[in-house]
């Protein structure tokens, strides 16, 4: 069994917890929120799927815990929303906060754990929280752009009539406005013409707004998609998927987290995947990486 300790046991958390759990993940997952109240209702109701999914168990932590500390894997899904007229850096200066009283908090933790953001802005805290806490390289990842290309690929489904496992295709860079439609991946490009293409990107980028417009905020999508990645992490597949990564010189990127493929196993990222972009793809993933760069460095960070 894996220990796996969830920081934050909000709408996302749970959810993550729950596609862990039905996909009978043998796991312990453990809890942890500073509402200690709403994490023991959060824990008993997810305690109610267990007996269809054996090989999975779910328990309420703190920070103390001796399995929170020993835990393999930490997924962190605990962050501040951005409010009405705050400025990026204003939301990144309070998640730095955050996220350095989840380290102090942690202490030391096993070398070989692996943590996984999932709070957002992803890209820009992936590459804080690899300056906080000093693993390897490849221990610290985030989702990056696994829902943006889970978004992708079902639209491209559904317009090609297709099973979603037939169909391949990369979303890229930021997970944000930034992002884009690595059409060079896509196994279907050719059914789709250049205004169809323009199309399928603006309505897979704009999802999350709808989404959000619509109920407040995002979490079955990220759920299932941080499950899938957990269950590769676990079982050791090599399974090359598109998550935030800190770039040390691939794609001629460094010093930025930025969502490209990346071979997953235990352990982490075990490889960046470096595509055969098209010249217009490299541009638009180094403006993307260049533009979370600059607001990295550009706002005050102190850690």
């Amino acid at each position: 069994m894996k220990k796996v300790t969830i920081i934050g046991a909000g709408n996302v958390g749970a959810h993550i917890v729950s596609a862990g759990i039905a996909r009978n993940l043998p796991v312990e997952f453990y809890l942890v929120d500073r509402n200690e109240e709403f994490e023991a209702a959060q824990v008993l109701d997810l305690k109610d799927a267990l007996l269809f999914s054996p090989q999975s168990k779910v328990f309420a932590a703190d920070f103390g815990d001796k399995n929170v500390l020993d835990s393999d894997v930490f997924i962190i899904t605990a962050g501040a929303s951005q409010k009405p007229g705050e400025t990026r850096c204003e939301l990144l200066g309070r998640n730095v906060k955050i996220l350095q009283s989840i380290c102090d908090a942690l202490g030391e933790i096993k070398d070989s754990t692996v943590i996984v953001l999932v709070t957002n802005p992803v890209d820009i805290l992936t590459q804080l929280v690899a300056e906080i806490f000093k693993l390897p390289a490849g221990q610290i990842l985030g989702t990056g752009t696994l829902l943006d290309s889970a978004r992708l690929r079902w639209r491209l489904a559904e317009k090609l009539e297709k099973n979603i496992e037939d169909v391949s295709g990369y979303i890229l860079g930021e997970h944000g406005d930034s992002e884009f439609v690595a059409w060079s991946s896509v196994n279907s490009r050719d059914n789709f013409d250049e205004n169809q293409q323009a199309e399928l990107q603006e309505k897979t980028k704009k999802e999350a707004y709808k989404i959000i417009e619509g109920k407040g905020s995002t979490y079955f999508g990220i759920g299932a998609a941080t499950a899938e990645l957990l269950s590769h992490i676990i079982f050791d597949t090599n399974k090359i998927l598109p998550v935030s990564v800190p770039l040390t010189g691939q794609y001629g990127i460094s010093g930025i987290s930025v969502g490209v493929p990346a071979k997953i196993g235990v352990g982490g990222v075990k490889e960046v995947v470096e595509l055969e972009l098209s010249v217009d793809e490299r541009e638009k993933l180094a403006k993307s990486a260049k533009k979370l760069k600059e607001l990295f460095e550009g706002c005050e960070r102190r850690i």
